[in-house]
């Protein structure tokens, strides 16, 4: 997912001080060790990879997670509904569900990671060896290549052949809250965070505006779960999205609604509210037998 990425591009940034300070802050003191930053074992710099990349992405996933939750969620259900009251269950089982799959995908997604330490991507720190103009691209081709990538991964996995092993769980919370922002089955999430990853191999990009690109992502997925829409036209949003949760079917799209409207799966919000906000189930979009 695009949180965990964030904290590995702080390290990537750092020129991989996180790593180092980690591992002689941290393991070293614990197993007697003293390891000089260029001869950190393989499986000692993916613990510490790791490690990072969880308890980083927690802290930003609690962080922005309460901030959107009381300042933008609760202030906007309950000018709509002054007796609004949040279900509890449901809010602590998104919260469960994003902890737990956010640990798992950190591992998943530390090998790449290891790869670009090593040298193997395509990040750079220096903009002249790109120039300005690359660099003022850059931004429009990441969100072109991972919003295209993960139209076809996210319709992928509402294939009825996919989508009760993989991407039910999240579709399980119908009326959402930030906090569902990473509440998937841990390989719906890694599968839908791959193309964040994978851009770093095919394309060129500055260290610190894919961090601020992450950065942005990430707050943007808990965004789209808070049901307040900003109405920005192409823009995929919240209402948008809201949609999805409610139709099963429409609005596959991570920050634009280019892909849907392409390929037929766009709905627009409005428009949708003004039919009734129907909701679909999911045994008639599926069939009871793929459930």
């Amino acid at each position: 997912m695009d949180v965990l990425g964030v904290v590995a591009r702080m390290n990537t940034v750092s020129e991989d001080f996180l790593v180092y300070w980690v591992n002689s802050h941290v393991l070293d003191p614990l197993l007697s060790t003293q390891t000089a930053p260029e001869a950190i074992p393989l499986w000692r710099r993916s613990l510490v990879t790791w490690f990072l990349v969880y308890f980083g992405s927690i802290f930003i996933y609690y962080f922005f997670g309460w901030i959107d939750y009381y300042f933008i969620f609760l202030r906007n259900e309950k000018r709509k509904n002054p007796r609004f009251r949040v279900n509890n269950n449901i809010l602590w089982k998104e919260i469960w569900m994003s902890t737990w799959s956010l640990f798992v995908m950190s591992a998943f997604t530390t090998p790449m990671e290891v790869l670009v330490q090593l040298g193997y991507s395509k990040v750079y720190h220096r903009v002249e060896d790109y120039g300005w103009f690359y660099l003022i691209i850059s931004p429009f081709l990441f969100v072109f290549f991972s919003d295209t990538l993960i139209y076809f991964i996210h319709l992928g996995l509402h294939h009825r052949l996919v989508y009760k092993h993989l991407h039910k769980p999240h579709h399980s919370f119908i009326d959402t809250t930030p906090f569902a922002a990473f509440a998937f089955h841990p390989i719906d999430g890694f599968l839908q965070g791959v193309p964040y990853q994978l851009y770093v191999f095919c394309l060129p990009i500055h260290a610190s505006l894919h961090l601020v690109s992450l950065t942005v992502v990430g707050v943007w997925t808990i965004n789209i779960h808070d049901r307040v829409t900003l109405h920005i036209p192409g823009v995929n949003g919240a209402g948008h999205h809201r949609v999805h949760h409610k139709t099963f079917k429409s609005n596959y799209g991570q920050y634009t609604v280019f892909w849907d409207k392409v390929f037929g799966t766009f709905k627009d919000p409005m428009e949708w509210m003004h039919q009734g906000a129907w909701e679909d189930r999911e045994e008639d979009v599926y069939g009871k037998k793929y459930l």
